[in-house]
């Protein structure tokens, strides 16, 4: 029994590794492509009606006047004021204060506490499909300017969670595919990992023991996978796994092409070696958090079978 949990141990920390490299790959790609910034874009897109307008590219467009605005233009400013990359988030009260300013047109700040002022200035805006939405927020206000403002954030926070929801499912779709690059890159192939740790205690042990020494190591971490970093410090997170456990695992493992000569194979050889790449692959993709709580039930369970 303890053998098998050995083995298996061996097997979700590779899995735990290779989903580490693949996220980390994901948040540089993400940093890269500023695609948290794009997601922004286009939930305010969304928000604020780009797709009802007649002319979206025009200068008089809401969602143009949202991404001119000076407040706006401050959180885009990443290494220098002429960045104009969008940034990968916003707060509900800067998004409420934002669009009140649009909204508003110039009008004094003391104006805000008249409802009449804002009903006015929301009848003005070009948008249909906006004036709706603000007119119902109004409604469901009964009058007061504090529960209008409060409205608008759970609007945002609403339209945002949608957001959300989109980029995980497009950043799901791309570590499927990072999932399936890594395991052909890497020979990383979960049947032949098995087998190899089956046929070498010796390597399964020390690879468990790695596995127990870093879950003892993040237990306590309040997040496994850093998000939303910078591109250098991504490049280095994954310099960093590279070096401290994945090389490890290449060289005990058998992983990579140097010991691999693919002209013995036959069909059933390579039918196999494809199965257990798109195993690595769809495994990567469920992530590293999920392996990682299923690693600390394994070792728990190894510890408490090592006990006396």
């Amino acid at each position: 029994m303890v053998a098998i949990l050995t083995i298996v141990l061996g097997v979700i920390f590779v899995l735990l590794v290779l989903s580490l490299l693949a996220t980390t790959i994901m948040e540089l790609l993400a940093a890269l492509l500023k695609l948290r910034g794009k997601n922004l874009k286009k939930a305010l897109g969304n928000l604020l009606g780009e797709y009802y307008e007649k002319n979206p590219e025009s200068e008089d467009t809401l969602l143009n006047k949202f991404l001119n605005n000076p407040m706006f233009k401050q959180l885009s400013y990443q290494y220098s004021h002429k960045s104009t990359n969008p940034p990968s988030y916003v707060n509900p009260s800067s998004f409420r204060m934002i669009l009140m300013d649009i909204i508003m047109n110039d009008a004094k700040v003391s104006d805000l506490c008249k409802i009449e002022e804002i009903e006015a200035k929301i009848e003005a805006l070009d948008n249909e499909e906006i004036r709706a939405v603000l007119r119902q927020l109004l409604r469901e206000s009964d009058g007061k300017v504090e529960v209008f403002r409060a409205k608008i954030e759970e609007w945002f926070n609403a339209v945002m969670d949608r957001a959300s929801g989109w980029y995980k499912r497009k950043t799901q779709l791309i570590l499927i595919w990072l999932g399936l690059a890594i395991a052909v890159l890497f020979n990383a192939d979960t049947i032949s990992i098995f087998d190899r740790l089956q046929k070498d205690p010796d390597t399964a042990e020390k690879i468990a023991q790695m596995a127990e020494d870093y879950v003892a190591t993040h237990e306590n971490d309040s997040t496994l996978v850093k998000t939303n970093m910078e591109y250098e410090e991504a490049l280095d997170e994954v310099k960093k796994i590279k070096d401290t456990q994945l090389n490890y695992m290449r060289s005990r493992l058998g992983m990579g092409w140097d010991e691999v000569n693919t002209a013995t194979f036959t069909n059933y050889d390579w039918i196999v070696k494809i199965l257990g790449w798109i195993i690595t692959a769809l495994a990567i993709s469920k992530g590293a958090p999920f392996w990682f709580d299923i690693l600390k039930k394994i070792v728990s369970v190894r510890s408490s079978g090592n006990k006396p």
